[in-house]
């Protein structure tokens, strides 16, 4: 006997524990696959939503491109180009659970010049990012990230003051680090939706990568500032 309890009373407690843990392992593992489910179908919907029939708009974003060739201006055919690469991984990558980080990194890629480009070349302005793959195969859930990079452009820039964006995104050893940075500008708070994508992305995470992410984020005196460690 052990302070008072006899044999049989201790193994029907631990086998009462041992039943209560599995049924709660259950009935998380069902709620998570639940909401994960829940989750994607929604960003297949909201995506769905979107493309207001994607063949007519490649074929469109096509006809401007061999046009702006046509005219030799190389630089709408190049923002053409990127534009459509950026709505055709939008389409086509999002019905997938996960993608190549290679594809994740080329439209993260493309997403970052079409920014620069739309953005006026004005003293007030720094944009600064650095993309850096090691080559390992890896896969991601597609547009995980983007959310955190197209906050900083839509929130952190203004021509009106000095502002910036700096986006550091490192894949090394199936390990991916992104560091996104912007400045703080008077118009922020006038801006609506600021922290929806952060929410949203946080929530996926949780999803699909739980007990393998940390996400940092916060003010820092005039800037706000992303951080997140993923191991894929």
């Amino acid at each position: 006997m052990l302070l008072g309890l006899r044999i049989d009373d201790i193994i029907f407690y631990l086998l009462y524990t041992a039943f209560f843990t599995l049924i709660m392992y259950v009935w998380q593992s069902r709620r998570r696959e639940a909401e994960l489910e829940k989750l994607q179908r929604e960003t297949e919907i909201q995506s769905l939503k979107a493309q207001l029939n994607p063949h007519f708009l490649f074929n469109s974003l096509n006809t401007i491109y061999g046009s702006a060739l046509t005219e030799k201006d190389t630089s709408t055919a190049q923002l053409v180009q990127q534009l459509s690469g950026i709505l055709r991984h939008s389409v086509e990558e999002v019905q997938q659970e996960k993608t190549d980080i290679q594809k994740e990194l080329m439209f993260i890629e493309k997403y970052i010049a079409l920014q620069r480009a739309r953005l006026p070349e004005h003293p007030n302005v720094s944009i600064q990012s650095t993309l850096f793959w090691d080559q390992e195969p890896a896969d991601i859930a597609p547009l995980l990230l983007i959310p955190l990079i197209e906050n900083a452009f839509q929130y952190g820039v203004s021509i009106d003051e000095p502002s910036f964006v700096r986006v550091d995104l490192r894949v090394e050893d199936r390990t991916l680090h992104l560091t996104v940075k912007n400045s703080i500008t008077t118009h922020h708070s006038e801006k609506k939706g600021a922290g929806t994508g952060l929410k949203n992305t946080e929530k996926r995470l949780a999803l699909l990568y739980p007990d393998r992410y940390s996400l940092h984020c916060g003010r820092q005196q005039d800037t706000f500032e992303i951080d997140l460690t993923l191991q894929l």
